[in-house]
Parts: structure tokens; sequence; C-alpha cells
């Protein structure tokens, strides 16, 4: 099993502290962080974003997520990655933070359909991350996006993401 933790802070200026306490007790399953938040010349968001991608014993990386929900001020998701089927993503709303996981397990041809894929949509890709992960004892990759623009364009994306064999898409959306 492969598990996601997005969370999104109301107030980080209020609430990054208590934040970062919860997660530096728990980074010992915590493999990699991505936090980002608006920033202009002109104005520099209270609201923010963190995306953790978990390993290790599930009932640790559980504790983890039941500490961050008993925050005030944070709103937390997941996806998970495991043999079950996918989910659709049937969230819909204007001004929201969408983040969706790509699990690519390794084979050349796949690979490339899945950057033919998102280089198309590039577009509606804000920020990608990717990390190496091994899925059901197979080297395999994460690809975390975060998505703008067009509703019409990421529900197109994720459905051609979903139709390829070997790729496996969850979402998070705030």
């Amino acid at each position: 099993m492969i598990k996601v933790l997005g969370i999104k802070i109301i107030d980080r200026i209020k609430e990054a502290g208590l934040t970062q306490g919860v997660l530096s007790r728990h980074a010992n399953v915590i493999t990699t962080r991505l936090g980002f938040h608006e920033v202009t010349e002109e104005v520099c968001s209270r609201e923010a974003y963190i995306i953790l991608h978990l390993n290790g014993d599930p009932a640790d990386t559980d504790n983890l997520a039941m500490e961050l929900k008993k925050l005030d001020g944070i709103e937390t998701r997941e996806m998970v990655f495991t043999s079950d089927s996918e989910p659709m993503n049937i969230q819909s709303a204007k001004e929201r933070v969408e983040i969706l996981g790509v699990l690519v397990e390794r084979s050349q041809p796949v690979v490339l359909s899945v950057q033919k894929i998102l280089t198309s949509y590039g577009c509606n890709i804000r920020t990608r991350l990717g990390v190496n992960e091994v899925f059901f004892g197979e080297p395999a990759g994460l690809i975390i996006l975060e998505l703008k623009g067009d509703e019409k364009q990421r529900l197109l994306l994720e459905r051609d993401l979903k139709a390829l064999n070997q790729v496996h898409v969850r979402t998070i959306v705030f």
C-alpha cells in the first residue's frame, strides 16, 4: 500500500507551528514532503498546502493522519494506492485545489505513454513531483500533480491516464 496525505492549512501563520510539531513527531513515516502557497509581489497567501508521501507501518501512518485531523484550522485528505479498483473523481468546484497521484509501474512503453499524456495536458499541471516507489515488490514511479485550469481538461487528463494499463490514479480535492 502506498499512501499520500494532503493537508490544507487555513491560516499558515496561526497553524503552521502546530502542524509542524505533528509532522516532526511522525518524521519516520514521511518519505517526501512538498509544501506550497501563493506568493506574488502583492500578496503572500495565508492559505497553504502540504503533500506528504508516507512510507512505513500502516498503523504509524494512520496515527499521523489521526493526529493531524485533531488540529483546528487544517483539512486533510488521503489517497491510497492498493490493488483495489480506482475511484473516479466526482467532486466539482470552481476555486479548488486538485492533487492527482499517478502511480506508474515501470515499463518503458507505459512510462513513455504517461509522459506523452502529461505533456499534452501541460497547461493544466501547475506543480509536478516525481518519486521512486515500490509497488507489490516491483519498481514504480509516483507522480504527484497539482492541477489548475479548465475542469473538463483536468477530467480528460484523469480519464486518459486511467485508460492505461499499469497506471493507477487517485485524487485529493480541497
